[in-house]
């Protein structure tokens, strides 16, 4: 999801990666991202990079009803091949697009409702203009980071736990 400045660009085709440093309450936060084209036929690829994945941004065309339609399969998808701790979102793209504020009104309730359906957060943006983008990756970024929080208070806790302490026997 990178800014566009210039009016002409293409989509992504296979796969794209940039990494982005966010400030977030005090700390820096690299987030690799990996743009994978939704695309059918591009299935079998990315399968293999959200499998690992900590966070997933599931994004569809505002402007298109079968791009939405397809989100609810890429969610299928990704929640079969993640662990169940992965930060997820859904994301309604082209925004900038939308002449009519009604018909947006529409998609941003089908997008939230379809977004608490699977317990994510829900997004709009354009990728054009940059609205909503930064919100969007601050958003999964405090969502990771407190996920490692979480996570690494839970093995200190374990950690710190006093063993239990061994006799010895000792028998002739």
């Amino acid at each position: 999801m990178k800014h566009f400045s210039l009016p002409l660009f293409n989509a992504t085709i296979g796969v794209d990666f940039t990494v982005k440093t966010i400030a977030v309450q005090d700390r820096l936060i690299t987030l690799q991202l990996w743009d994978t084209a939704g695309q059918e036929r591009f299935r079998s690829i990315t399968k293999q990079y959200f499998r690992k994945a900590d966070g997933v941004v599931l994004m569809f065309d505002v402007t298109s009803e079968q791009s939405f339609l397809h989100v609810r399969n890429w969610i299928d998808s990704v929640k079969m091949g993640v662990d169940e701790n992965t930060v997820m979102c859904l994301v309604g793209n082209k925004v900038d697009l939308f002449g009519n504020d009604n018909s947006r009104k529409t998609i941003f309730q089908a997008g939230k409702k379809l977004a608490q359906e699977f317990q994510m957060p829900f997004f709009e943006t354009s990728a054009f203009t940059g609205y909503g983008i930064e919100n969007c990756m601050k958003a999964m970024a405090v969502s990771l980071q407190k996920r490692e929080d979480d996570h690494l208070e839970e093995a200190l806790r374990l950690e710190q736990q006093p063993s239990p302490k061994r006799r010895s026997w000792c028998c002739l």
